[in-house]
């Protein structure tokens, strides 16, 4: 599979997103926020957190909701001014320790991830009311819990433990999560992102190897691998951008760049909630 360049001199890419109005927001190890233009690859840094950018995910104002490892919080950064506020700190009895990984329910809910410490088996999911209420409403994928994605018809929330490693999912409900089970599991791996496809399929892009991974249910296969570490360079998070959302981009966090796949997949539409 043909592995390009779509932009370069990014400092350790660790999470990408697509934007409605046609731009692709990315960030950086020392709390950088970008903007990059997904037809020449330029790009601008339009925040600094001063923190660990993680994941990221975007509402309807193109306001970046991003998980900052280094400030231990979910900040909401304007695009426009660089300004990033907490939303998430004091909000909770539970203290956050390493938020991962975001993503938005139809309804304005944001569920993210907070990975806990590697080995600790202390990761959970927390959720994010539109009102502001932080509820924690899952540990029950604790080992490192990492990429997070609601499945197409929007019941399923899908998750990662990296440290196990499997994905498993829970059903959405109007309190928060129920259920759990293990859909997969992937031994020899690290797997860390998630994105859906518009046909059903899920993605997952791992840590290690440096690959990226098709599961239609029943099976995993390799979508694109790269054992150099050039092209693909401990890819992290996902995203399908363009118009048509048919071109994939990921985020690769050993290198400085963000890469695109020659693929023929086209993503599911991500949500973007009014707030």
């Amino acid at each position: 599979m043909q592995i390009s360049f779509l932009a370069t001199g990014l400092d350790h890419p660790e999470g990408v997103a697509w934007a409605p109005s046609g731009w692709l927001a990315c960030g950086g190890e020392a709390g950088q926020i970008y903007r990059v233009d997904i037809t020449s690859g330029d790009w601008v840094k339009i925040a600094d957190t001063g923190g660990f950018v993680l994941g990221i995910a975007l509402d309807a104002a193109e306001n970046i909701y991003a998980c900052d490892m280094g400030r231990h919080a979910v900040l909401r950064i304007d695009p426009r001014t660089g300004r990033a506020e907490d939303i998430t700190t004091g909000k909770s009895e539970h203290a956050i320790a390493t938020p991962n990984f975001p993503v938005f329910h139809p309804d304005g809910r944001l569920f993210f991830s907070d990975s806990g410490s590697w080995g600790a088996r202390d990761g959970r999911v927390f959720c994010l009311h539109p009102g502001g209420e932080l509820q924690l409403v899952s540990q029950d994928a604790p080992a490192f819990t990492n990429g997070l994605a609601i499945d197409p018809t929007t019941a399923w929330l899908y998750m990662v433990e990296s440290e196990v490693p499997a994905i498993s999912r829970s059903t959405i409900t109007a309190d928060g999560l129920t259920g759990h089970e293990v859909v997969l599991e992937m031994p020899r791996t690290v797997p860390d992102g998630l994105a859906f496809t518009a046909d059903g399929r899920l993605l997952i892009a791992c840590y290690r190897p440096d690959a990226v991974m098709t599961w239609d249910g029943s099976t995993r296969e390799v979508l694109a691998e790269d054992w150099t570490g050039e092209n693909l360079n401990a890819p992290t998070n996902l995203a399908f951008i363009g118009d048509s959302l048919d071109r994939l981009v990921t985020a690769n966090l050993g290198g400085y760049h963000v890469a695109e796949l020659a693929t023929d997949l086209q993503g599911a539409p991500l949500h973007y909630p009014r707030l």
